[in-house]
């Protein structure tokens, strides 16, 4: 009888331990969007290395220049947690070849460096706009690449994606510290607590020339004076490094999420 309850304990444990490491790993196999991580995955010297990293090995389709096609080629790939990319899509196609040619130069890139997430390495979903633009005949030293972005002067008043970007927006010290000053700041409203309202509200926010963060809105209320606090913390931020884009700053749309949880 002991031997019998012996084993059927050994047999319960052994299937708690099954059913946990089947669980770790598929906690570990998460996928994270990197517009909400802590430390987003990084090509190597930068998002300015990356485009000069395609600039130097596309090669405009000959059938795209006969049709005279230009434009954006939108794709998106994991970063693996090794840094490799895998599960490369073309989500909006532009067609004559220019779409299997941005696949193609982006299996020629070097590893990433992985998202940190929680202090672990995790798996990343990133999108990035390839553009295709045909070289003028008349020498330019600057529009070599087919790939460079010749949006020319910057227009006043106009506000850049941050995916669409050479240089995005910086906060001093990384993102990591950006959250860590909302923290810092973050004063859970008393009417949330009581009403037990917790969850993300979604902010975004314009970085401008000089740093300063404008047009600041909630995209993605709460409400129990949750949207209203998130917005206060976000005005008392430091001056960000601003976007570059084409050697100069220009305006860039940031968005990012505020988690509340509530006090245990």
């Amino acid at each position: 009888m002991k031997k019998l309850i012996f084993s059927s304990l050994i047999a319960v444990l052994l299937l708690s331990f099954c059913q946990n490491k089947a669980a770790a790993q598929v906690e570990d196999n998460t996928v994270y969007n990197f517009v909400s991580m802590e430390n987003p995955p990084s090509y190597p010297g930068g998002m300015a290395s990356f485009y000069k990293f395609l600039g130097e090995n596309i090669k405009y389709p000959q059938q795209a220049k006969d049709d005279n096609i230009q434009g954006t080629v939108y794709i998106s790939f994991m970063v693996e947690k090794d840094g490799s990319l895998n599960d490369l899509k073309v989500d909006r196609k532009l067609g004559g070849g220019t779409d299997e040619e941005a696949i193609r130069v982006l299996r020629l890139s070097k590893r990433w460096n992985p998202g940190m997430q929680n202090g672990k390495v995790v798996r990343v979903k990133y999108n990035i706009p390839v553009k295709f633009s045909i070289p003028s005949k008349k020498p330019n030293p600057k529009a070599d690449s087919p790939v460079a972005d010749r949006v020319g002067p910057v227009k006043e008043g106009k506000v850049y994606d941050l995916l669409s970007i050479e240089n995005p927006p910086l906060y001093p010290g990384g993102i990591a510290k950006f959250y860590e000053f909302i923290t810092e700041n973050i004063k859970y409203p008393k009417s949330a607590i009581d009403a037990k309202v917790e969850g993300n509200v979604y902010v975004s926010f314009t970085i401008a020339e000089d740093g300063y963060l404008t047009d600041i809105k909630v995209n993605s209320k709460l409400g129990a004076g949750l949207d209203e606090e998130a917005i206060r913390v976000i005005k008392l931020s430091k001056r960000w490094m601003p976007g570059m884009h084409n050697g100069k700053p220009v305006r860039v749309k940031y968005n990012v999420p505020i988690k509340f949880k509530l006090p245990k």
